[in-house]
């Protein structure tokens, strides 16, 4: 990406365990794209803009209309890091014309910005994205999918290392959605329901076989899922030592992908796949984040959009996702 007219990207936050990782997974795709790296520590900004290189830094305050951000800023995206309650932040993008996409809302929390979006529908997209991982599990769920003829459910589980432990906005999002969320949604037999214990447990084994014990979590990746036609579709969260850790190399994040139903091959049962991140959870999130703005770009198999409420599948095709995941040295194996 050499052309300047794909940029700047404002990272909202950028300096953030999430934010920064992003700006060093577009830096690596693209190595001219302008950035622009927002907070309220300004040295903090300033020194991951100088390691990023083609990267400026700015002021951030989120108690201002207009955040305190240069009058001559006119991003073609912002990325929102940080939880803003506020939505100034979306309401800025929406008056630059600018793409908008936040991080960290529950699935029972994205009416704000939905509002937001039917108020202005043609200023610019808005990407709903209070996904697991920056949507890498959901994309690659419906990359497996779309090898099916008949999906009966998608069942995703995520193992996180007590090793690799989450960033502070993270973690306050996670503390958030736990305190104050439902009970989770999950689609089943066709129907959408708010579930509760015991239906909220399910057990799976992660990739060296051992059984881990998850608990369904309220986020937007279902909304995903259900792209798949899929009856049922769910989402666990466990919390357990992976198997990178157990063999001396450090903590990963784990993803298991279960899909039953009538592959177009004939075969008929219960199938799994395994996605393995090396790097931990908060660096295949920014990856995966990394791809969606690929995709406002237009530079991810599908069309550059100009408006419009969007999910990660609307802007990125499976098939770009997994190559990208091969460039940063990520595989989806078949078990």
């Amino acid at each position: 990406m050499a052309d300047p007219v794909f940029g700047p990207v404002l990272i909202l936050g950028g300096y953030g365990s999430v934010g920064s990782r992003t700006g060093r997974a577009l830096r690596q795709l693209h190595p001219d794209l302008p950035l622009v790296i927002a907070g309220c520590d300004t040295a903090k900004a300033k020194a991951l803009a100088a390691e990023l290189g083609r990267a400026t830094s700015a002021p951030l305050d989120l108690e201002r209309d207009d955040l305190g951000l240069p009058t001559d800023l006119k991003p073609a995206v912002v990325l929102t890091a940080v939880r803003d309650l506020s939505l100034r932040t979306q309401n800025w993008a929406a008056a630059q014309g600018a793409a908008y996409v936040a991080l960290s809302d529950g699935v029972f929390e994205v009416g704000p910005a939905i509002a937001g979006f039917i108020r202005r529908p043609d200023a610019a997209p808005v990407v709903l994205r209070g996904h697991s991982m920056g949507s890498v599990p959901a994309l690659a769920a419906l990359h497996a999918a779309s090898d099916f003829e008949r999906v009966d459910a998608i069942e995703v589980g995520l193992v996180f290392d007590p090793a690799d432990p989450l960033g502070l906005a993270s973690q306050q999002d996670m503390d958030r959605i736990g305190a104050i969320g439902p009970a989770p949604l999950v689609k089943s037999e066709g129907l959408w329901r708010w579930i509760s214990a015991p239906l909220t447990q399910r057990s799976y084994t992660g990739v060296d076989g051992r059984l881990h014990q998850g608990t369904t979590v309220g986020l937007v990746d279902v909304f995903s899922l259900s792209a798949s036609e899929a009856r049922s579709v769910r989402v666990d969260f466990a919390e357990g030592q992976t198997a990178s850790t157990l063999r001396g190399e450090g903590p990963s994040h784990e993803v298991i992908i279960e899909i039953a139903g009538q592959r177009k091959n004939g075969r008929e049962g219960r199938f799994r796949w395994e996605l393995v991140d090396p790097d931990g959870y908060a660096a295949l999130s920014a990856k995966g984040i990394a791809v969606v703005i690929e995709g406002l770009f237009g530079l991810a198999g599908k069309p550059r959009p100009i408006s419009g409420l969007h999910l990660p599948e609307t802007l990125v095709d499976t098939g770009h996702l997994m190559r990208r995941l091969a460039k940063f040295g990520i595989t989806m194996r078949e078990v």
